[in-house]
């Protein structure tokens, strides 16, 4: 049992207006020691902001997991399965935040997920979790996807194909509501960036211009280091990069559920209760 172990595909899909070439690279080199990652776009409405998904293809081979009756489900599920949901989580919130700080130094375009999805079981039932602005999960969340499998085998949820934390509404309200609290206490936030200036092309150097260069590069004056003790080496100074407004960022509630059945009725679930509340 401790040797199964999980494999995670990562389905990204971009608004265009994110996926540039370079952008692409970067998610690639950041997100590849998270899981292999498969990038996509799609074109996004011109009057909105752009809007990205993320899929989670969680597999375990042929061992099932999900429903409790078929048999060690349970056990793969407890000490496997919901572990890794929960560590995978932490390393993937984290990465997307360290990955958009990186993006701001280098003049990149942030790239955010309006929803990250966690598919089990072939797509059997599906969890579509909604992450901070900042893109960290609180660590609650995992707990909240283990109970949301608990009420799945156990009838409350019987018949429910997937589960949306927190609802729609509830999360477009937490969101909005903390955006205007926030640019109340930083209307910089909204002022245009700076254009960045381009250097000036530097005219190419002649080829006897470079082997200059490098034998005077090469001299003995220039290579030769002088004896010296530890003491009296200079200390490296490191370049301080100036700091920006702190990124906007804010908790989620993920009390209220968005379940949806297979026959296509979504109802508004308390999670915190245990009722469907219409």
């Amino acid at each position: 049992m401790a040797l199964l172990r999980p494999s995670l595909t990562l389905v990204l899909d971009l608004d265009e207006r994110c996926a540039g070439e370079k952008t692409v690279l970067e998610i690639k080199r950041g997100y590849a020691h998270v899981g292999t990652p498969v990038i996509r776009t799609h074109e996004g409405p011109a009057d909105a902001e752009p809007s990205n998904t993320m899929r989670m293809l969680v597999n375990l081979g042929t061992y099932p997991y999900l429903r409790s009756e078929d048999t060690g489900a349970d056990a793969r599920w407890r000490e496997v399965i919901a572990p890794w949901v929960g560590s995978m989580l932490h390393k993937l919130g984290n990465n997307m935040k360290v990955f958009n700080d990186r993006q701001r130094r280098i003049g990149l375009p942030e790239v955010t997920f309006d929803e990250a999805t966690l598919e089990f079981a072939g797509g059997q039932f599906v969890v579509r979790l909604h992450p901070q602005p900042s893109g960290l999960f609180d660590p609650a969340v995992a707990a909240a996807v283990d109970e949301a499998r608990t009420l799945l085998n156990g009838g409350a949820l019987d018949g429910a194909v997937s589960v949306e934390m927190p609802a729609p509404d509830a999360w477009r309200e937490q969101r909005d509501g903390a955006w205007e609290a926030w640019i109340d206490e930083h209307p910089e936030a909204l002022e245009p960036a700076a254009p960045v200036e381009e250097p000036e092309p530097e005219e190419p150097k002649t080829r006897e211009q470079r082997l200059e260069e490098d034998r005077i590069a090469k001299s003995y004056e220039n290579t030769a280091v002088p004896a010296t003790g530890s003491t009296t080496l200079p200390r490296p100074e490191r370049e301080v990069e100036p700091e920006g407004p702190e990124p906007f960022d804010c908790p989620l509630d993920y009390r209220l559920w968005a379940v949806t059945f297979a026959d296509g009725v979504t109802r508004l679930f308390d999670s915190a209760t245990g009722t469907f509340t219409d």
